[in-house]
Formats: structure tokens, sequence, C-alpha cells
């Protein structure tokens, strides 16, 4: 009985000392799982505007780091891009008919409208994030900031929406809903036409990785637009010395009257 008696003894002790051991262990740490982020440039950071320029097209790739899409037909992520050109002074102003003449009546001043704004995203941009949400990124056509309140405001919306279409027209405006394309699980890239009036400046391409709704990562790039040659010239003139630029317009067009008379006058 003593000997039956003491390997239980011995077994209890073993077994407690057991789960002390195990309990003193320090747990292993859980390894964190990396947050995803996006990573993108232009095929592009600079171009020259000379007399022959009629547009040019640039490509935004990129591709997102740590991704959690396990196959390319999962459709795990949303892409927004939004390229921006520096803000520009406008004027909006209505025609209206007055004693047969048409004239334009006084409008609303627009001090911050983006000179180029394009948005580009993996599908209909509404369907990616939450109105608010892209209010406060200022994405899409309909968020961009004018610098001027027209909230409750028909006939501010009605200067505003006309502002809108007018830059549609000449494709300084543009939106499109399947711009960008995932190649593969992580590869994404998209492109964009500059039209042949583009404004100069220092355009920013900002590119938004979006999952359930929510923005993960964001990454920004710069593309400088710059008129060169006798183009810069001319455009420097006339936007920074304007006295000179008219002066230097008006002397042109005597001499071309000039040597228009020199040579088909009759003697």
């Amino acid at each position: 009985m003593k000997a039956a008696l003491s390997l239980a003894g011995l077994l209890l002790a073993f077994v407690a000392a057991t789960c002390w051991a195990e309990a003193a262990a320090p747990a292993t740490p859980a390894i964190p799982v990396p947050r995803e982020e996006v990573q993108s440039d232009l095929s592009t950071r600079e171009i020259s505007i000379q007399s022959n320029f009629t547009g040019i097209e640039i490509l935004i790739y990129g591709s997102v780091d740590f991704s959690q899409t396990k196959a390319p037909d999962q459709g795990v992520y949303d892409v927004i891009i939004v390229i921006r050109a520096p803000s520009q002074h406008l004027v909006a102003r209505h025609k209206e008919r007055v004693a047969g003449i048409w004239v334009n009546t006084p409008g609303r001043i627009f001090p911050n409208v983006p000179g180029f704004y394009a948005a580009l995203s993996t599908r209909p941009i509404r369907a990616i994030t939450s109105d608010e949400a892209l209010k406060m990124l200022g994405i899409g056509l309909a968020n961009v900031d004018f610098g001027r309140d027209t909230k409750d405001d028909p006939e501010e919306e009605t200067y505003r929406s006309a502002v809108i279409r007018l830059k549609e027209k000449q494709k300084l405006f543009q939106e499109h809903d399947d711009g960008v394309a995932f190649i593969g699980r992580s590869l994404f890239r998209a492109s964009v036409s500059l039209p042949v009036n583009v404004p100069i400046g220092r355009y920013t391409a900002d590119v938004y990785l979006f999952r359930d709704g929510q923005l993960v990562s964001k990454n920004q790039s710069t593309l400088e637009v710059n008129k060169v040659g006798f183009e810069q010239m001319v455009y420097m003139l006339a936007f920074h010395h304007p006295f000179f630029y008219g002066v230097l317009a008006v002397l042109m067009a005597v001499l071309a009257g000039l040597a228009g008379w020199a040579v088909f006058r009759r003697d």
C-alpha cells in the first residue's frame, strides 16, 4: 500500500511540475500580418510642349505590396487614380440677349478650378466607397473643390455644372469608371490622355487603394508640364509681362502690314 501511495505521489508531482513549466513558458508572440501598401509611378515625369505638340498619353502603373489577393480574379482591392493640374482663377459668365445683341452678364468667380482633372477607377467610383469619403478626398467631378461653396444654391450649381461641362468638352475634365485594370494579383495600370490645350505646371497623380470600402493606402507622383523654345518665350511675355507682349504684338502687326504693302504695291 505504501509503495502504491508513493507511486501516485510521484505521478502527481510530475504532472504538477509539467503544468507549472507550461504556465511559466513565455507565450509565442503572434506574427502581425503586414498591411497592404500601394506603390505607383508614371511613364514620364516631364512633358515639353513645343509647336508640334498634339497631345500625349501617359501611363500610370503600380503594385500592391503585401497583397492579400489569392487569385487574380478575386477582386479584393479597388484603385482610384486622380490626376490634377495646378488650380486656376476662373470666371463663369452667362450670355443673354439684350436689345438683339448677345452680351455677357455678371457671372461667378471660382478661385480654385483645376486646369486639368482626371479620375480613373477599377469600377464606378460611387460603388467603391461612401459619398462622404469621396467628398472628403475630392474624388470625382461632383466633388472637385472650386474654392466656392455652391451647396443648396441652384443658381450657383448651374454655373458650376456649366464649368464642368465646358471643361469636359475641352477634354480637360475626365472621368473613367473602368480606367484602371489589375494585371495579376497585385499589378495594375491605367492611361490618361492629355489634350493639346493642356495647361502647364506641376501635376499630381494620387493613387488610392481601397478594400471593402475603406482607404488602406495612398501614393503620390508628380509630373512637370512646361513650354520650351519660342512657345515658352511667348507664354512668359503674355502672362508675366503683358505690356511688353502687347507692344511687341502691335509692332509685329505694323511690320507685317508694311511688308505686305511693299511687296504688293503698284508703282
